[in-house]
């Protein structure tokens, strides 16, 4: 039932974008660090004519039409002369559903095959860009939103985290700051913009290991990359800290 279902929604026409001549595009470049992967772009398109029915617990009927949505993934394309990967992406979708770009998301995050990978949860860092009031602002639900105007040229300091939980699994991830600040948030609604760059700097020898505390509950025990130890009652280490030691 699954298969079918996906089969059948790619099929359909609507979903298909026709970008008029003449519309915008925004291109998004990211450089690949040493053992990262860049993952296929998580692409999201809104219409308001070829709109969904979706519940609405306050109402009688408990039904609402909202915009219908189109999420998509695009490949980038491989590293160009500079290191480049590359996508052009249309902000009108076209056809008669009128599609316009709502949200790109692109995560980055150390290849699996990695031995810092081995037997571990790799989880993505991930860039958010909300094209309207919309967006992947309910999806993504972490990071303060930062607004801006133009062209953005970005670049974050990560550093591996290694985080051994309380069910014995074990993960790993690019630490770019604690997100709930809005100078480390990842998390953009843009405006008049026609170029994301994105050039990540990941320290693979500047290693951090957080511990559950030794008998629960209680503050985690981190470990950083000069040996030092500290406290967290929250999951981040501290990431001014960290940026002392690249």
């Amino acid at each position: 039932m699954m298969l079918f279902t996906l089969c059948s929604c790619v099929a359909r026409p609507e979903l298909i974008l026709s970008p008029p001549d003449g519309t915008e595009w925004v291109t998004v470049a990211i450089k690949q660090p040493a053992e990262t992967e860049v993952l296929p772009l998580d692409v999201l398109y809104r219409s308001e004519t070829c709109r969904r029915k979706d519940y609405d617990p306050t109402t009688d009927s408990h039904i609402r039409t909202i915009r219908g949505f189109n999420p998509m993934q695009i490949t980038l394309g491989s590293p160009d002369s500079d290191g480049y990967r590359k996508a052009r992406i249309a902000l009108d979708g076209g056809t008669t559903c009128g599609w316009t770009l709502s949200a790109i998301r692109i995560g980055v995050r150390l290849v699996k095959t990695s031995a810092l990978a081995n037997g571990k949860n790799v989880i993505a860092a991930n860039y958010v860009f909300d094209f309207d009031d919309e967006g992947y602002s309910n999806a993504f639900g972490k990071g303060k939103l930062r607004e801006s105007r133009g062209n953005l040229h970005l670049t974050t300091d990560f550093f591996p985290v290694i985080s051994h939980h309380l069910d014995g699994n074990i993960s790993l991830k690019l630490f770019g700051g604690d997100t709930r600040y809005e100078q480390w948030s990842r998390y953009y609604r843009v405006s008049s913009i026609n170029q994301i760059c994105i050039d990540p700097v990941v320290y693979l020898n500047k290693i951090v290991t957080i511990t559950p505390p030794t008998a629960p509950p209680g503050d985690l025990n981190i470990i950083y990359p000069d040996g030092s130890t500290g406290k967290a009652s929250y999951i981040y280490p501290d990431y001014k800290k960290l940026l002392l030691m690249r």
